[in-house]
C-alpha cells in the first residue's frame, strides 16, 4: 500500500505540476501588449535548443524543461540587428576618400559629387608612335601649321580700279588683324566618369548580413572603423577618347597624296600619287576602352596605310580636258589678288563622283578673316564695299564658264546686280561672302568622276575640269553666246547739302546701266550646230549715278572751291 501511494502522491504532484506551469504560460502569453516589438522579434527566433529550467515542488526530484533565451546570445543578435538595420553609414566609410560616416545615401552622393566636380579624377595612360610619348591628358599634342597660304604680290597702282583701291584703303582697319598662323588650341585630354551614387550604394550596403557570426561580424565592423575607402568603377567619357583619338589623327597622319593634274611650262602633266599612313581610329578607340584607365600602360598607337583614290594611270586612261575658262586680275588691288590665289589653292584638285554636286561656298569655306582671308573690294547695289574674301566671285563665274564648256549640269548660279569686268555680261556667277546665302552650284553629270584644277599664272586665272569625253556621237564641242535684249540708261540723283555752296558739286558714285542678257549654250558637230540650249535670262540693275550738289548763295566776288 505504501508504495501504490506513494506512486499516486508522484502521479498527483506531477500533474499540479504541469497545471501551474501551463497556467503561467498562457498568462505569459496573454499579456503580450507587455512586449516591445524586438522582443517580439526575439522570441519568434528563439533557438530550439536553448532551455530554461524549472522545479516542480512539492518531489525535487522532477524537473521539467521549458523554452528560454541565452541572454548573451539575445545581447548579440540585436547587437547586429542595431547594425544591420541602420540608416546611415559606418564609422570610418569613405567614398572617394570623402568621408561619408554617419550620412544618409542622400547626404552622402551630395558630398562625393561636390567633391568630384572639385577634383575629378584622372587617368594614367600614354600612347606611343614609337618616337614620341603623348600623355592621356593631351599635352604636347599640336596641330600642323597651315602651309597653304599663297604669297601676297603687290598690284600695279596704274591699273587698279581707283574705286577698289579706296574702298580697300578706307576699310584696311574696319576688321581684327588677319591671323598670322592657326590660334593655338587647348589640350583635348580624355576624360574619366565615376557613378557618385552606385559607389554610395556600395558603401551603404556594407555588413548588412545578419548571419555572419558575431565575432566575425563584429571584427569587420572594426575593420571598418579604422577606415574604409569605397573606390568607384572608372568609365571612359567616350566623346572625349573619340576627341583625343581625331587630335591624334590630326597630327600623326601623313594623307595620301591623289594623282593629279598640272601645268608646268604651260604643258599639262600627270603628277605621281603616294601612300600615307594614318591612325587607325577605329583600333586604337577600341583599345582604349578596353584597358584599365588608371594601370598606367602605354598603348602602341595602331597605324594603317592610306591608300590614294586617284592613280596616274586612272588619269592617263580616261581623263581628257572637257572644259576650260581663263580670266585676268591684272587689275586688282594686293589683297584681292590674294584672295583669289588662296581660293584657287582650295578648289584645286576636287573630285567629284558621278552626281556629286560642286559647291563654291562649300569648297571655300566661311570667308572671314581668322579662316585666312583678306578684305578687299566687291560690288554690291552698284557701290564698293569691303568684304573678306572679295574677289571670291572670279573664281566661281571663272569656275562657271569652264563648267558650261564641260557640259556640266548647272544646278544653282545667280549673276551680278551689276556687270562685272572679268566676264562679258550674262556669263558670270555670283557668290556672296557675307552668309553664305548666295551659292554657284554645278552637278557632275557624266558616268565617272571629274577633276576641277584651279591656278593662277601670273595675274591670270585658269580653271579646268577633266573628265571622260563627251558620252554622245551628237557633238563635240560646246559655244557660248550672249545678245542683249535691253538697257536702261544710267540717271542722275542729286543731293542738295544746305552746308555747301551752289558751286559745290561731287560725284559720289559713277552709277551703272542696266541691262537684260541672254545667254545661249550651242552644241558643234566639227562646224555644224546641233542644238542650242537657252540658259536664261540675266538682268543687271541700273544704279542712278549720285552727285552732290551745294544749296547756299553765294555774294559776287567771294571765292569758292571744291571739298
Amino acid at each position: 500500500m505504501s508504495n501504490f501511494g506513494n506512486k499516486q502522491s508522484w502521479v498527483l504532484g506531477a500533474c499540479i505540476g504541469v497545471l501551474v506551469l501551463a497556467g503561467a504560460l498562457c498568462a505569459l502569453l496573454l499579456s503580450g501588449n507587455r512586449a516591445s516589438p524586438v522582443q517580439a522579434a526575439v522570441q519568434e527566433q528563439i533557438p530550439a535548443t536553448a532551455v530554461a529550467t524549472a522545479t516542480i515542488v512539492p518531489n525535487k526530484n522532477i524537473v521539467i524543461t521549458t523554452p528560454g533565451v541565452d541572454p548573451v546570445e539575445e545581447q548579440h543578435r540585436q547587437e547586429i540587428e542595431s547594425i544591420v538595420i541602420r540608416t546611415t553609414m559606418l564609422p570610418g566609410t569613405h567614398v572617394y576618400g570623402v568621408d561619408v560616416s554617419g550620412m544618409s545615401r542622400e547626404q552622402a552622393k551630395a558630398a562625393v559629387e561636390e567633391k568630384l566636380l572639385k577634383s575629378p579624377p584622372t587617368i594614367d595612360l600614354k600612347f606611343t608612335d614609337g618616337i614620341n610619348i603623348y600623355p592621356a591628358t593631351g599635352e604636347g599634342i599640336h596641330a600642323p601649321a597651315p602651309t597653304n597660304a599663297p604669297q601676297e604680290e603687290d598690284e600695279d597702282d596704274d591699273a587698279v580700279d581707283p574705286a577698289m583701291k579706296a574702298a580697300e584703303a578706307a576699310g584696311a582697319d574696319d576688321d581684327e588683324p588677319a591671323p598670322t598662323s592657326a590660334p593655338e588650341e587647348g589640350p583635348v585630354a580624355i576624360l574619366l566618369k565615376f557613378d557618385a551614387e552606385d559607389a554610395v550604394n556600395v558603401a551603404f550596403s556594407l555588413m548588412r548580413d545578419s548571419t555572419v557570426p558575431y565575432d566575425l561580424f563584429m571584427a569587420q565592423v572594426q575593420s571598418i572603423a579604422a577606415g574604409k575607402d569605397i573606390a568607384p568603377v572608372p568609365s571612359y567619357d567616350q566623346d572625349s577618347v573619340d576627341r583625343y583619338v581625331a587630335k591624334l589623327s590630326s597630327v600623326l597622319d601623313t594623307p595620301a597624296v591623289n594623282a593629279s593634274l598640272g601645268m608646268e611650262n604651260n604643258q599639262l602633266v600627270y603628277k605621281e600619287e603616294a601612300t600615307g599612313h594614318g591612325v587607325n581610329q577605329a583600333a586604337l578607340i577600341q583599345t582604349i576602352l578596353e584597358t584599365d584607365p588608371l594601370a598606367g600602360e602605354t598603348i602602341d598607337i595602331p597605324m594603317h596605310e592610306l591608300e590614294p583614290t586617284m592613280t596616274k594611270a586612272m588619269l592617263q586612261d580616261k581623263f581628257i580636258l572637257r572644259g576650260a575658262y581663263t580670266t585676268s586680275f591684272s587689275d586688282s588691288t594686293k589683297n584681292r589678288k590674294y584672295n583669289i590665289r588662296f581660293g584657287a589653292d582650295k578648289i584645286n584638285g576636287t573630285i567629284l563622283k558621278p552626281g556629286d554636286v560642286f559647291s563654291a561656298n562649300d569648297t571655300l569655306g566661311k570667308r572671314t578673316r581668322k579662316n585666312g582671308w583678306k578684305n578687299a573690294g566687291a560690288y554690291e547695289n552698284g557701290e564698293v564695299v569691303q568684304q573678306a574674301g572679295g574677289g571670291v566671285c572670279q573664281l566661281s563665274s571663272t569656275l562657271y564658264n569652264a563648267a558650261l564648256y564641260a557640259d556640266m549640269k548647272i544646278v544653282e548660279r545667280r549673276n551680278h546686280s551689276m556687270p562685272v569686268h572679268y566676264v562679258s555680261k550674262g556669263r558670270d556667277a555670283t557668290i556672296n561672302s557675307i552668309g553664305n546665302l548666295i551659292d554657284f552650284k554645278f552637278e557632275n553629270n557624266t558616268s565617272s568622276d571629274v577633276i576641277i584644277i584651279a591656278y593662277t599664272e601670273g595675274n591670270n586665272l585658269h580653271m579646268e575640269i577633266y573628265g571622260v569625253p563627251f558620252e554622245t556621237d551628237e557633238y563635240d564641242r560646246i559655244e557660248i553666246r550672249t545678245k542683249q535684249r535691253g538697257s536702261q540708261s544710267i540717271k542722275t540723283v542729286y543731293e542738295y547739302l544746305d552746308d555747301k555752296p551752289t558751286s559745290y558739286q561731287k560725284t559720289v558714285t559713277k552709277g551703272s546701266k542696266g541691262y537684260t542678257i541672254q545667254t545661249y549654250k550651242d552644241y558643234y558637230s566639227g562646224d555644224t550646230l546641233v542644238k542650242t540650249d537657252d540658259l536664261g535670262i540675266s538682268k543687271y540693275t541700273m544704279f542712278p549715278k549720285k552727285v552732290q550738289v551745294g544749296t547756299i548763295s553765294e555774294d559776287s566776288g567771294s571765292d569758292s572751291s571744291d571739298d
